[in-house]
């Protein structure tokens, strides 16, 4: 079973006195008030783990020389202004489909195009007179077809140079000696 179930609730995870008051659907983030009404906000797609505090509600303090007044409103430090935005990574995790996508098309292309080169590769004998040419068929083997022609299997293999048993394919043409 999982440690934490829908069915927990905000106060079970949370911080004593937070409580969560909205979501923004748009990035994917809660907002939260603490005991002391500063405003937190979740990572984003994350509804508890680690908040970041977004506004704070503190009064500043102001000295006898300061000309600031104290009815000016907080203002929040965006991603792009506070430097606490999100990383290179996870901007460029979109892509990450894409290529992989164009990688795996590619290597499929590369592997039809070896594949039908590897075909083309057929050995073109031309037979003694001496020797009988025998187009390979499906099921033939070296020993099957010197059985049948009444040859011994060590005279075949003499008579077709490079000739691999273990790779006979059918319409191939092998010479088969007659005498």
């Amino acid at each position: 079973m999982a440690r934490w179930s829908e069915y927990d609730t905000d106060e079970e995870r949370l911080p004593e006195g937070m409580q969560r008051i909205g979501y923004d659907a748009d990035t994917q983030t809660y907002t939260f008030r603490d005991v002391d009404g500063a405003i937190w906000e979740s990572a984003s797609g994350n509804r508890y783990g680690q908040l970041r505090r977004v506004n704070d509600t503190t009064p500043p303090s102001y000295g006898e020389d300061d000309e600031s007044s104290p009815t000016q409103p907080l203002t929040y430090a965006g991603p792009e202004e506070s430097g606490d935005g999100t990383s290179w990574r996870q901007e460029m995790m979109p892509l990450l489909n894409w290529f992989l996508l164009v990688g795996l098309f590619l290597l499929v292309v590369i592997w039809f195009i070896s594949r039908g080169s590897k075909g083309s590769t057929e050995v073109v004998r031309s037979c003694d007179d001496d020797a009988a040419p025998y187009k390979i068929k499906a099921g033939d083997t070296c020993w099957a077809v010197a059985e049948a022609k009444s040859v011994s299997l060590d005279a075949l293999l003499e008579n077709n140079e490079g000739l691999d048993c273990d790779k006979l394919s059918v319409g191939e043409t092998i010479c088969v000696p007659t005498a």
